[in-house]
């Protein structure tokens, strides 16, 4: 038992965007497990409750934490989600001062120049993270303890963040609790399973940190994983996402898929996994199917020889399609991933693997990214002699190698939308505008949608900001939309305390450009992490929407700044058209609605029809 009673509060930001889509799969698993270890060990331990953890907005989520007053917050940090978590530490650290913030996954690597220039985190927990974990619930967290247990960061004023090495052994995998079986995810698992089956990863692909974090492949017990899957099946449970980055390559795959074959016969349990597909042959793709995987996601990431010898992979072409056409055959679906910007490849050498898996037909879904480089990978260390240059801070995005540019790296993704037909890049409809949704009970009270109707609801908004989500629409009547000096204040202040929301402002069929420059000011001096993905063919500035509904018509407001190249960090420029999107039920543009469009701008914008993603 702990000396001191101490309470921890766990949880994990999601990937945010309009419509929640990810926000539903925000799966807590390592602080379902990490809080699972502490309550062994006789602390006060709770994973954040839903629906503040994945929907709340940022006064919301420090509402929560504030109220629980922990000694102790830890949080799960990804790509995704660092600079938001970073910002709850801060103003954790500012309300409640001698609260422990610990911060541990992907993000945390002590060679990561991003993070080490932050200060607003007491501990993080570098690799694989559970011995790292028992050991601070051991030392109590008390400073002049932690500072000497192997794979942690810790601050010395002075000297900076210092960090204590990598821990000589890592966790009995056969040790872990099951976070599921113990019932420490029942409330956030909204119908799918997140399993791991193995931990580590065959390959050591330049690219990717994963197998830095665990050394060689080591499997949880099998027994666990199927008793897992058993119990997901009892549950009612739609579907099990296998985290493995290869789950072909499970030691004891021939045993683990004729276990699946028995536990889900009649295909109750939707199964999804990443693979391989040289190995797969028409038996292993046939037993695949009736043990009820549906879709295999393979990374590809290109098909030039001498790019594989650079980021460690192999490829051959005729036994890849042939894996391929397994799966297909046998009814699974293919995502195929492929990565742009990787060394050594330049604009022909990406379009020739573009072009070629679509002339296979190589895919049910075709996925295209740009290259992230991730702190501690091969390419991130290497970065300098491979002539690779990327933003300072997430996603870590590539805008320079020495065969491309930004503004080329740009074109790969106007040449998938040109070969696919399909927005690579689709535009998110908030839950307030869709009319496919039909309950948003998943909010638990937080209110996705605002009425400014008149100047008293805006002064009663800020009453309410800690019971609202992350991504909000406020809709203003035309008698508020001409106040600005009501409205503008608040919503500046909002956004101030909430720098991380997602608004949609929905403004009257009547609005004038000139009537919404108050708002796009407020926009203008708004910055969000979503907005920096310079590689989407149109509107790069999402985190605010400015929206009208009319007629059975939705459509967003072009963004003033679409007008001018978008500015990167490193100074280079990235033209995009400005675009108007429109969603209408005929997926025609009426006349009448050109007209409006002419009315309001002499230098009109584009207009693309709105492609809501799919699921």
């Amino acid at each position: 038992m702990g000396l001191v009673a101490m309470k921890i509060l766990l949880f994990q930001l999601p990937l945010q965007g309009h419509d929640f889509f990810f926000s539903h799969e925000n799966i807590p698993l390592a602080s379902a497990g990490l809080c699972l270890m502490a309550r062994e060990s006789g602390f006060d331990a709770e994973v954040m409750a839903e629906p503040y953890m994945s929907y709340g907005n940022d006064r919301s989520l420090l509402r929560y934490i504030i109220e629980f007053n922990p000694d102790v917050v830890g949080m799960s940090c990804y790509l995704w989600n660092i600079e938001r978590s970073l910002f709850i530490a801060q103003e954790i650290k500012r309300v409640l001062p001698s609260c422990t913030v610990v911060l541990g996954g992907p993000e945390i690597t002590p060679d990561n120049r991003f993070l080490l220039r932050q200060r607003d985190f007491d501990l993080g927990v570098a690799g694989e993270g559970e011995g790292t974990w028992r050991s601070l619930l051991r030392s109590n967290f008390q400073p002049e303890v932690v500072r000497k247990i192997p794979g942690v960061l810790s601050y010395h004023n002075g000297s900076g963040w210092d960090y204590s090495g990598d821990s000589p052994s890592l966790p009995n995998l056969a040790e872990l609790p099951s976070p599921f079986l113990k019932g420490a995810l029942q409330t956030h698992l909204k119908g799918v399973l997140w399993l791991e089956s193995v931990r580590g990863c065959a390959h050591r692909c330049a690219y990717c940190y994963y197998h830095k974090r665990f050394s060689g492949v080591r499997t949880f017990p099998l027994t666990r994983v199927l008793e897992e899957i058993h119990e997901a099946r009892e549950r009612g449970l739609q579907e099990v996402v296998f985290l493995d980055p290869c789950w072909n390559r499970h030691p004891r795959r021939g045993e683990f898929l004729s276990s699946l074959l028995e536990i889900n016969r009649n295909r109750e349990l939707r199964l999804y996994a990443e693979c391989e597909a040289e190995p797969i042959d028409l038996e292993t793709a046939r037993r695949m199917f009736e043990a009820g995987f549906v879709e295999v996601e393979v990374g590809l990431q290109t098909i030039q020889e001498e790019t594989h010898r650079l980021i460690h992979r192999r490829f051959d072409p005729k036994r890849f399609l042939k894996g391929v056409r397994a799966l297909q055959s046998s009814g699974i679906e293919v995502m195929i991933d492929l990565i742009a910007g990787l060394p050594g490849e330049g604009l022909k050498e990406i379009f020739d693997s573009l072009h070629w898996v679509i002339e296979q037909e190589a895919y049910d879904s075709l996925m295209l990214y740009p290259l992230s480089l991730i702190p501690s990978t091969e390419l991130y260390q290497h970065s300098v002699p491979l002539g690779l240059k990327a933003m300072p801070h997430p996603p870590y995005l590539i805008t320079r190698t020495p065969h491309l540019e930004a503004g080329e790296i740009h074109q790969v993704f106007i040449e998938y939308e040109r070969c696919m037909g399909e927005d690579i890049a689709p535009l998110e409809m908030p839950i307030s505008f869709d009319p496919q949704v039909k309950d948003d009970s998943f909010l638990k009270g937080l209110h996705p949608f605002v009425r400014w109707a008149s100047l008293e609801e805006v002064k009663a908004f800020l009453s309410i900001e800690d019971r609202l989500p992350y991504s909000l629409t406020i809709q203003l009547s035309p008698e508020v939309l001409l106040r600005p000096e009501a409205w503008v204040p608040i919503l500046k202040n909002y956004l101030k305390r909430n720098p991380f929301s997602l608004l949609s402002i929905e403004v009257p069929p009547e609005t004038t450009p000139d009537q919404l420059i108050p708002l796009w000011e407020i926009v203008r001096e708004h910055t969000h992490p979503l907005e920096r993905d310079y590689t989407v063919p149109h509107s790069p500035y999402r985190s605010i929407l400015v929206l009208t509904r009319f007629q059975g018509m939705v459509w967003k407001w072009p963004d003033p700044r679409e007008w001018d190249p978008l500015l990167l960090f490193d100074g280079q420029k990235i033209s995009l058209p400005p675009t108007l999107v429109l969603r209408t039920s005929t997926r025609k543009i009426p006349k009448e609605f050109l007209k409006w469009v002419a009315d309001r701008y002499p230098d009109p914008p584009a207009i693309r029809l709105w492609e809501v993603p799919e699921d």
